[in-house]
């Protein structure tokens, strides 16, 4: 039993031992934390316990084995983001199907490593099976083909047919650490946010959540000072049970206006939420208003803010 338990060391020692040899180009060929957002990690829990990112945080979900880059809203596979080759390799699957990955293409690096993309637009699609493809040469583009209710990629790197990590060079064999060595580029990981406040904005009239994740409710630089009802929205993004969402509308003398918090029930990946003010027997004062939102975690005791703040002139 103990030459057994010393063999699979020797194993693990020597199989991570040689997985610096690849370096990656980020997957999609958007502006982080501005037209798109991670919003799940791969899954290192050794333990098979619970769900455990790069970080040793919750963005990800139990049994996860990619990592997810997702749109704005439903209607953002317009805009055709582009879906890039990670590294140079040789096209191995190209193939649209209506099976959970969708329109897929896995690309061979050679030495073992593989990368796989999932639900790309089947419409968008730039390679064929056999062909070789450098480094962030276009693939395609993000989609909603397979099994999925919101445009992402999703982005797996696998060695021997074995998992990694980009973020950290990692496997579920090793768990994840805080002091981690990612496999992209200049070995620099994106900005790591626990939730994401993805869009924000002023409107006025009947706003819905729907209506919200659709895309369709724009962001009004200017309304009439006389407008009835006047809303602050925003969709937000990787949502956990818990979690504290505040907003606040502010009048330009600096006074607020109204406020809204809630304390999220339930953990959701794409959660919109709006809070409106009616005008009343009175005109609203002329001049910039501000809408701030942000959303508060307490992870292992200390409490994590992140948030976004617009404005709007009333004319």
């Amino acid at each position: 039993m103990v030459k057994s338990c010393q063999l699979i060391a020797v194993f693990i020692v020597l199989f991570t031992s040689q997985v610096k040899a690849i370096e990656l180009q980020f997957p999609v060929a958007c502006r982080l934390m501005d037209n798109c957002w991670i919003t799940n990690h791969v899954d290192l829990d050794r333990n098979n316990r619970h769900a455990e990112d790069y970080m040793c945080g919750t963005k990800t979900t139990d049994g996860s084995k990619s990592t997810h880059i997702s749109l704005g809203s439903l209607s953002a596979t317009k805009q055709n983001i582009p879906t890039i080759a990670t590294a140079d390799g040789q096209v191995t699957i190209a193939q649209n199907n209506t099976g959970f990955c969708g329109t897929r293409v896995l690309i061979d690096h050679g030495g073992g490593w593989e990368s796989n993309y999932c639900h790309l637009n089947p419409k968008t699609l730039q390679v064929h099976e056999g062909q070789h493809v450098k480094k962030n040469q276009i693939i395609g583009s993000i989609g909603m083909s397979g099994q999925t209710n919101w445009p992402h990629l999703s982005y797996a790197l696998l060695r021997n047919g074995m998992v990694f990590d980009p973020f950290s060079g990692r496997t579920n064999l090793e768990g994840c650490s805080r002091a981690s060595q990612p496999l992209w580029g200049a070995k620099m990981n994106p900005l790591y946010e626990p939730a994401h406040v993805a869009s924000i904005g002023f409107n006025f009239g009947f706003l819905d959540g729907n209506r919200i994740k659709s895309g369709t409710i724009k962001a009004a630089t200017a309304m009439k000072h006389d407008t009835p009802q006047m809303s602050l929205w925003t969709l937000m993004m990787n949502i956990q049970k818990g979690d504290k969402i505040e907003m606040k509308i502010v009048e330009p003398s600096g006074r607020l206006l109204k406020k809204k918090t809630v304390t999220s029930k339930k953990n959701t990946k794409y959660y919109p939420v709006y809070l409106s003010t009616l005008r009343g027997n009175f005109l609203w004062d002329k001049g910039i208003y501000k809408g701030i939102i942000t959303v508060t975690r307490n992870v292992n005791g200390n409490d994590i803010k992140t948030g976004k703040f617009t404005s709007v002139e009333l004319r």
